[in-house]
């Protein structure tokens, strides 16, 4: 990460949104560096940027169209089934406060650098609630209940795209803190690296540290993670990769199947594991 910048995935992840190719978030070009606006941009009104897209990210654009779209649709269920508030950990450049519009407070976890950032570029009307977080020094619980969460209301939890980048004992420990502020019919959706998910992983794993300064490091087989999740009080309601995601958005799994070791749990808090 550069100082005072969000992070590279951060700005990929926002990029991709702004080039999926049916669907596309239209607060993309407002949110990403200057530096790659004029492609979201152009991608925004030509099919044939966005197809060009497609092909040169090698899988990527479609990868994120799909985990954003199924995402999208659980938090949408989430709170029509009674979460009265969202949580997004490790937000980067994420615009779904305002482009799902779902009538319920929204904090935002990341690191300052990225919300400062975030801040200056999207909407004042419809904001969520930023909460500056260092995953790795800083207690998410801590900060949330600093910031207004209410622990008796149910949460639907977002993490996407960020347990792969740091230790096992800090996804550990945060998914702890997470079932300690979660209320009965909370939901979690997160997505996380398969064991066998990285082909030719010592290779994948200095291309991301040369290109976004940031290691992949956590990874877990399904039932590992299957079980860390009940350790933190959640039944895990779905388990799958990009080929069982939802195509709302226009991404295609064949095009994404480099990236299919990402795979997306979603993990409800019954009554019976409430404090």
């Amino acid at each position: 990460m550069r100082e005072g910048e969000p992070s590279g995935t951060a700005t990929l992840v926002a990029v991709c949104r702004g080039l999926a190719p049916r669907v596309r978030d239209p607060h993309a070009a407002a949110l990403v560096p200057s530096r790659v606006r004029p492609l979201v941009e152009a991608g925004m009104r030509s099919r044939l940027v966005r197809e060009a897209a497609r092909v040169a990210s090698g899988g990527v654009v479609d990868h994120v169209a799909l985990r954003t779209a199924t995402i999208d649709e659980a938090l949408r269920e989430a709170v029509a089934a009674g979460c009265g508030q969202v949580v997004v950990l490790g937000a980067g450049l994420d615009a779904r406060a305002w482009r799902l519009a779902l009538g319920v407070p929204f904090f935002e976890v990341d690191h300052p650098d990225t919300q400062r950032r975030k801040a200056q570029r999207a909407p004042t009307e419809g904001a969520p609630r930023y909460v500056a977080v260092d995953f790795a020094t800083t207690r998410v619980a801590d900060a949330l209940e600093a910031a207004g969460h209410d622990a008796t209301v149910p949460t639907a939890w977002v993490w996407e795209g960020v347990t792969m980048y740091l230790p096992d004992v800090a996804v550990r420990d945060t998914l702890a803190q997470l079932g300690e502020r979660s209320a009965p019919g909370s939901r979690l959706v997160i997505s996380y690296l398969a064991e066998d998910g990285v082909p030719l992983a010592p290779a994948v794993r200095l291309g991301f540290r040369m290109l976004f300064g940031e290691p992949l490091e956590a990874r877990y087989r399904p039932a590992e993670m299957r079980a860390l999740l009940e350790g933190a009080g959640f039944e895990v309601r779905f388990d799958g990769d990009s080929r069982d995601w939802l195509r709302d958005w226009g991404g295609h799994p064949r095009l994404a199947r480099l990236l299919r070791g990402e795979r997306l749990a979603v993990a409800e808090r019954a009554a019976a594991a409430a404090r």
